[in-house]
C-alpha cells in the first residue's frame, strides 16, 4: 500500500516538474519581449494582449475603401461636431454642408474647373520636362564617375536650396508667368528622380555588370539590357516622388505668384475671407495629390510585376 502510494506521489512530482520545465521558457521569453514569446505564451494557454491579433485580423479583412476612408471620415465627424457646437464662429470654420454647397456653386459656375485645368496642364508640362531631365541626369551621375566628380557636388548644393527660397529671385527675372512655374516644377521633379536613379544604378549587383563585360555588350545594349532594368525599381520610386513634388511645388508657387490656378483661387478666397472656398481648394488639392500617387503606385506595381511585386 505504501509502495503504490509512493509511486503515485513520485509520478505526480515528475509530471509537475515536466510541466514547469515546459512553461518556464515561455514565461522567460515573455519577459524578454519578442515575437517568439508571444507565440509560445499563446500556445501554452496564456493569451497576453489577445485583442491585438483580433484587431489586426479585423483591420486586414476590412475592405480597402473602408481603410482609406476611416481617417477622412473621422476628421469629417470632428469637423461636423465642431461646427455644429460653434466651437469656432461660422466665418472661421464653415460647416461641411456650407463647404459642399460652395463646391457645387463653383462647379456649376465653371470657376473651379477652369482653375483646375490650368493647374493640371502646368503639372503635365513640368512633369514631362522634369522626368526627362531628371532621368538623364540620374543615369549620368550613377553611370559615369567622371560626371559625378565634376557635376555631382554642384548639383547637391543646388538640392539643398528650397524651391520656395528661389521664387522671389526668379520673380524678378522670369515674372509670374508660366516660365516661373515651369522652372520651379522642373527643379522639384529633377532633384528626387536624379538622386534616386543614381543610387539605383550604383546599387546594381556587380555580377550583372561582370557578365555584361564577359559577353562584350555594346554600351547601348548594356544600358538597355542591364543598367535600366536593374535600376527600374529605383527609377519608378523616383518618378512617383518627382510627380508628387511637382504638384506640391506648383501649388506653392501659385499661392505666392500667380493670377490663375487652384493655388491662386485659394489665396484670393482667403483674402476676401471666403474660407468655405479655401476649404474646397484644400480638399481638391489633397484629393488630386492622392490620385496622382495612387495611379503611379498602380502603374509601378504593374511595371515591376516581373520582380514578384503586387
Amino acid at each position: 500500500m505504501s509502495t503504490a502510494l509512493g509511486r503515485k506521489v513520485a509520478a505526480e512530482a515528475a509530471g509537475g516538474a515536466a510541466t514547469q520545465a515546459h512553461e518556464t521558457p515561455a514565461m522567460h521569453l515573455v519577459t524578454g519581449g519578442n515575437e517568439a514569446a508571444l507565440q509560445l505564451s499563446v500556445s501554452a494557454g496564456q493569451p497576453p494582449f489577445a485583442w491585438g491579433p483580433a484587431l489586426a485580423r479585423l483591420w486586414h479583412s476590412a475592405p480597402l475603401v473602408f481603410q482609406y476612408a476611416l481617417f477622412p471620415l473621422s476628421v469629417l465627424l470632428v469637423w461636423w461636431y465642431a461646427s455644429g457646437t460653434e466651437l469656432l464662429p461660422s466665418n472661421i470654420l464653415p460647416s461641411p454642408g456650407a463647404v459642399f454647397a460652395s463646391f457645387l456653386d463653383l462647379l456649376h459656375g465653371g470657376d473651379i474647373a477652369e482653375h483646375l485645368f490650368i493647374s493640371l496642364w502646368r503639372v503635365a508640362q513640368g512633369a514631362a520636362l522634369g522626368l526627362v531631365l531628371g532621368l538623364a541626369l540620374g543615369v549620368a551621375l550613377g553611370a559615369s564617375p567622371a560626371f559625378e566628380s565634376w557635376i555631382g557636388p554642384s548639383f547637391r548644393i543646388l538640392v539643398q536650396i528650397p524651391s520656395i527660397a528661389l521664387i522671389p529671385l526668379l520673380m524678378m527675372v522670369l515674372g509670374i508667368d508660366d516660365s516661373l512655374k515651369l522652372f520651379i516644377m522642373t527643379k522639384a521633379c529633377v532633384v528626387p528622380l536624379a538622386l534616386v536613379t543614381a543610387d539605383g544604378i550604383r546599387n546594381i549587383p556587380p555580377a550583372y555588370l561582370e557578365v555584361a563585360r564577359v559577353m562584350k555588350l555594346s554600351r547601348w545594349t548594356l544600358y538597355r539590357r542591364v543598367v535600366l532594368p536593374g535600376a527600374m525599381p529605383a527609377i519608378a520610386t523616383g518618378v512617383r516622388q518627382g510627380v508628387a513634388h511637382v504638384w506640391v511645388a506648383l501649388v506653392a508657387v501659385e499661392v505666392m505668384a500667380s493670377a490663375e490656378g487652384i493655388g491662386y483661387l485659394m489665396t484670393w478666397s482667403r483674402q476676401i475671407f471666403q474660407l468655405d472656398v479655401v476649404l474646397v481648394c484644400v480638399a481638391l488639392i489633397g484629393l488630386i495629390g492622392f490620385s496622382l500617387d495612387y495611379g503611379l503606385r498602380r502603374a509601378e506595381s504593374r511595371l515591376l510585376r516581373w520582380r514578384g511585386r503586387e
